[in-house]
C-alpha cells in the first residue's frame, strides 16, 4: 500500500505541459519599476517543465507590505504537489538561487565552466547574467545535469559565483546553446514570440510585452543582439530583512532576558576521561528562552501578532544540553574559550576527537560544544522521514529548529564568559575575556551565521566551509542518501533541481547566504565585523571548493597562497598581519569533474587539514593574534602521499563523471 501510495503521489508532480495558471487582474510591479508581470504557475517559456525558468518574477504578485514591494505566489505545479507555506512570506528569490531552465537537448559546448570563469563575461559568451540596476555583468558558470538519463529531464543551469545584492533585479539571457549534433537550438514558440513581436495565444505572454521591451533594451546594452536570443527572463531578489529578521528578534530579546550571565545546571563532571590531555570534563544544561512549540524534532517556530517569533508562554526555557572540555594546560593558566560548530546531523560531543584533545592541550584552549537543533543527530531522522513521506514543505519544522539552534549556540557562548567563567570549582580554569568559534564541515558553513550574529566573539575559524547549500548540496556524496529518498517520489531529476532551489529560500534565514555579507563588514544591527579564517581541501567529498570561494568573495577577503592554484575573484597574498583570509591545502587528488557530481575519486580529504600540525599552528595564531601565517613547508600546502588514490583514479575518471 506505501508504494502504491508513493506512486499515486508521483503521478501528481510530473511537469505541467501548457496548462498555465494567470490571474484576471495581472498583479503590477512596484511604481518605480513601471513594469507588468502577469502571474503564471506553468510558465509556458519552458513547456516542456513546469516551474521552468526558475526563479522569475511571474512567481509573484505586488505586495507593497513587503520591503521589496513584492511577495512569491507559488502555483500548484511549480511546487511539485508541495504545500506553500514556507514560502508564502518570501519577498522575492533567494541571493544564492540556482538559476534553472531547460533548452531541450542541450551539451556543455562553449560555456563558460566552473574553471573558466572568466569566460561568463566574455563579448562572446553564452550566457548573461544582468543587474538591471547598474547594468554589470554578473560572473558565473553554466552547465547541463549530467546526471540525467534522457534529454528530456536534463536541465540547464546557470549558477552565480558571487552572492547576488539583496532587493535587486537581475536579467538572466541564453544564446547560442547547441545540441549534441552541434546545432543551435530553436527557442520555444512563447518566447519566439516575445523575441520577434509576432502573436501567440497565450494572455501570460501577452502580458509581457511591455515587460521584454525593456529586457531586450538592456540585453542589447549589455552588447548582445535580440535576434540571437534562446532564452531571457528577469527575477527579483529578496529583502535583508526577509532572511535575517526572526533570528535578529529572537537574539536580541533573548540576550535582555538572560542578562549578564545565563542559569546553567552542571550534571557530571568526569576526570578520567582522558588525564593525559583533559583534566576535566563537564556536561550539563543552560537555561534558552524557547521560541518553539516544544524543544524536540518536528517543532516549529511561535509568532506573535507582530509576525516574529516570540517565546512559548507555557514552557518559556528549555534546558539545552552541553559539553566542556578543560585541558590539563589551563590548571597552569587560564584558557580562552573555544566554541565549537559540529558536522552534518552531529553533536557537540564531537569535541571529544583526539585531535581536539591534543589541540586544546598543546595551545590552551577550554572548548565546548552545545547541538545545532535543527541540524544534529537529534534531527536526522525526521528530515529523512519528512523527505520520504514526499514532504518537501515539511523541511519548515528544519528551518525553524535551526532558528533555535542558533540563539542556543548564541545563549551558551554568553554562558561560559560570563557566569560559567565565574563558576567557583571551574572558573578559575577559565579567561572569560577571550572566546572564539571553531567550525568544521557544517560546523565552518553555519559558522557564518553564527559570527554575524554574534555580540561575545572577535574572530572564527571556518573548516571545510562554503555557500549556499543549493550549490553545495549536488556536489556532496553527504547528499547521496537524501537523492535517493527523494527519487521514490520526485524521480525526474529536473524536479530534484527545482525542489532544491526552492529550498534554498527558506534555508536562507539559517545559513550563510543571509549572513555571510555581514560578517567582515556592514554588520547586522547590534553585531560588530569579525575577523575570519576560511580553509578548504581542495578534491573534498563533502563540500566542494567552490562554495569556499563563493563565501570568501561574499566576505571579499584575501586568498592566502599555499602556491597551489589562482582563485578568480580573490587577492592573493603571502601573509595577513591583521584581518581575515581564505586558504587551501591539496592531497594528491585530481581534478575535481568540472560538472555537477560530487568528488569521489581517492580518498576523501575532507577532516584531513584540521590534523596537520601546520595547519594547528596556523589556527592557534590566528585566533591568538588575528595574523595568517603559512606554515606549511616551502610554502607549498600539498601531501600527496595522504591521497589514497588507487590505480585508475586520475584526470580522466574525473573527466568520465561529466560525460552525458
Amino acid at each position: 500500500m506505501k508504494w502504491a501510495l508513493f506512486a499515486a503521489m508521483a503521478s501528481l508532480v510530473t511537469g505541467c505541459t501548457g496548462s498555465e495558471q494567470v490571474v484576471d487582474d495581472p498583479p503590477t510591479a512596484p511604481e518605480e519599476t513601471g513594469l507588468t508581470y502577469p502571474l503564471v504557475d506553468c510558465d509556458p517559456l519552458v513547456p516542456e517543465f513546469c516551474g521552468f525558468p526558475f526563479p522569475s518574477n511571474v512567481y509573484t504578485v505586488d505586495d507593497p507590505s513587503t520591503p521589496t514591494g513584492r511577495r512569491v505566489s507559488f502555483g500548484k505545479g511549480l511546487l511539485q504537489g508541495n504545500d506553500s507555506g514556507p514560502w508564502d512570506d518570501s519577498d522575492g528569490f533567494s541571493p544564492g538561487t540556482p538559476i534553472l531552465t531547460q533548452l531541450m537537448g542541450a551539451v556543455s559546448t562553449g560555456l563558460a565552466s566552473s574553471t573558466n570563469l572568466a569566460a561568463s563575461l566574455d563579448d562572446d559568451a553564452l550566457t548573461l547574467v544582468l543587474d538591471a540596476e547598474t547594468g554589470e555583468k554578473i560572473p558565473h558558470f553554466a552547465e547541463v545535469d549530467v546526471r540525467a538519463p534522457s534529454v528530456e529531464e536534463r536541465s540547464f543551469q546557470i549558477r552565480p559565483v558571487v552572492r547576488l545584492e539583496n532587493d535587486r533585479r537581475y536579467i538572466v539571457a541564453i544564446r547560442g546553446v547547441v545540441d549534441e549534433t552541434g546545432t543551435v537550438i530553436e527557442p520555444s514558440p512563447a518566447f519566439a514570440a516575445l523575441r520577434d513581436d509576432t502573436a501567440f495565444d497565450d494572455e501570460s505572454i501577452e502580458g509581457r510585452r511591455g515587460l521584454y521591451e525593456d529586457l531586450f533594451a538592456q540585453i542589447e546594452a549589455a552588447g548582445w543582439a535580440r535576434e540571437e536570443l534562446q532564452q531571457a527572463w528577469d527575477f527579483s531578489t529578496a529583502s535583508d530583512e526577509n532572511n535575517t529578521a526572526w533570528l535578529l528578534h529572537m537574539r536580541d530579546e533573548a540576550m535582555a532576558q538572560v542578562g549578564s550571565g545565563p542559569d546553567y545546571t552542571i550534571d557530571t563532571v568526569d576526570t578520567d576521561f582522558d588525564p593525559d590531555n583533559i583534566a576535566f570534563r563537564i556536561q550539563g544544561t543552560v537555561q534558552v528562552p524557547l521560541y518553539m512549540t516544544t524543544d524536540g524534532a518536528n517543532s516549529v517556530l511561535l509568532f506573535g501578532e507582530d509576525g516574529l517569533p516570540e517565546i512559548n508562554a507555557e514552557t518559556p526555557l528549555a534546558a539545552v544540553p552541553f559539553e566542556v572540555l578543560i585541558p590539563q594546560s589551563a590548571l597552569k593558566s587560564p584558557a580562552p574559550i573555544l566554541q565549537y560548530g559540529h558536522g552534518l546531523f552531529g553533536s557537540r560531543t564531537q569535541i571529544e576527537s583526539e585531535h581536539f584533545r591534543t589541540f586544546i592541550n598543546t595551545y590552551n584552549y577550554v572548548i565546548f560544544g552545545v547541538d545545532l537543533q535543527g541540524m544534529s543527530s537529534d534531527d536526522q531522522t525526521a528530515v529523512g522521514a519528512t523527505l520520504y513521506l514526499s514532504d518537501f514543505a515539511g523541511l519548515r519544522t528544519m528551518f525553524d529548529r535551526l532558528h533555535q539552534g542558533f540563539l542556543n549556540s548564541l545563549v551558551s557562548m554568553r554562558m561560559m564568559k560570563t557566569s560559567f567563567a565565574a563558576d567557583a570549582t571551574y572558573g578559575a580554569y577559565i579567561n572569560g575575556d577571550e572566546g572564539y568559534y571553531l567550525g568544521i564541515s557544517q560546523g565552518g558553513i553555519s559558522g557564518s551565521v553564527y559570527l554575524a550574529l554574534s555580540q561575545d566573539v572577535e574572530r572564527g575559524a571556518l573548516g571545510v566551509t562554503g555557500q549556499p547549500y543549493s550549490l553545495l548540496l549536488m556536489r556532496s556524496v553527504d547528499f547521496d542518501r537524501f537523492l535517493d529518498i527523494i527519487a521514490v517520489t520526485w524521480s525526474d531529476l529536473r524536479q530534484q533541481q527545482l525542489l532544491v532551489a526552492l529550498t534554498q529560500m527558506p534555508w536562507d534565514r539559517v545559513e550563510p547566504t543571509g549572513y555571510s555579507h555581514h560578517v567582515t563588514a556592514d554588520p547586522l544591527p547590534g553585531s560588530s565585523p569579525k575577523e575570519v579564517l576560511m580553509r578548504v581541501a581542495i578534491g573534498d567529498h563533502q563540500v566542494p571548493t567552490l562554495g569556499g570561494h563563493i563565501m570568501a568573495r561574499t566576505m571579499n577577503v584575501p586568498h592566502l597562497t599555499t602556491n597551489l592554484r589562482d582563485i578568480y575573484g580573490l587577492t592573493q597574498v603571502t601573509e595577513t598581519s591583521s584581518g581575515s583570509f581564505y586558504t587551501e591545502y591539496a592531497f594528491g587528488l585530481p581534478e575535481v569533474p568540472d560538472c555537477g557530481v560530487p568528488m569521489y575519486l581517492c580518498e576523501d580529504p575532507h577532516s584531513k587539514v584540521r590534523r596537520l600540525d601546520e595547519a594547528r599552528l596556523q589556527l592557534d595564531e590566528f585566533f591568538r593574534l588575528g595574523t595568517g601565517t603559512n606554515y606549511c613547508p616551502d610554502g607549498t600546502c600539498e601531501f600527496p602521499d595522504a591521497s589514497g588514490c588507487e590505480a585508475g583514479e586520475d584526470a580522466a575518471a574525473a573527466e568520465a563523471f561529466c560525460e552525458l
